[in-house]
């Protein structure tokens, strides 16, 4: 009976996601890779996920793309997830974007795409949807299984023979 309502409780609480941009400042416009990361917050919110784009403001002076930084912002957003979006313009072809996922307490990989954005207000593309449906699954918190608890039984447990 425990195990069953810790479990209730463990599927109630929000996973939450930060997206951070970590493009190269000359790669795309601000307000396109703005636009973009805002595209990845609601896809992994229709996974219900609860994320939110990360702030310019919200981040070091110069940025912060990889390494030890990514983990400082984690921490300090208290995201299970932190989704990084690298966008770049790929002149008369639209933006080309990758997005990786990383667990926030570990650095772990959860989930990557890659995809291209072909011009404005257009639905997310299928390769975006696929992402946060991965990201979501990965780091859903998971039920027991009705039988964590059982005894595992041997083969011979009905045997009388010795």
């Amino acid at each position: 009976m425990l195990a069953g309502w810790l479990a209730a409780v463990l599927l109630q609480v929000p996973t939450t996601a930060s997206v951070i941009d970590v493009s190269a400042p000359d790669a795309v416009y601000e307000d396109v890779s703005r636009a973009l990361a805002d595209e990845v917050v609601a896809a992994l919110a229709t996974e219900g996920l609860t994320a939110r784009r990360v702030d310019e403001g919200e981040l070091p002076a110069n940025g912060c793309r990889e390494g030890p930084c990514l983990g400082q912002v984690a921490k300090q957003q208290r995201a299970d997830v932190l989704v990084t979006l690298d966008a770049v313009d790929l002149e008369k072809k639209g933006v080309g974007v990758a997005v990786t996922a990383l667990k926030g307490r570990t650095g772990e990989p959860v989930a990557g795409a890659r995809y291209v954005v072909k011009g404005a207000g257009r639905r997310p593309g299928k390769a975006l949807l696929a992402f946060a449906h991965q990201v979501a699954v990965a780091v859903r918190p998971r039920p027991p299984s009705p039988d964590a608890g059982a005894r595992p039984v041997s083969a011979d447990a009905g045997s009388k023979n010795p």
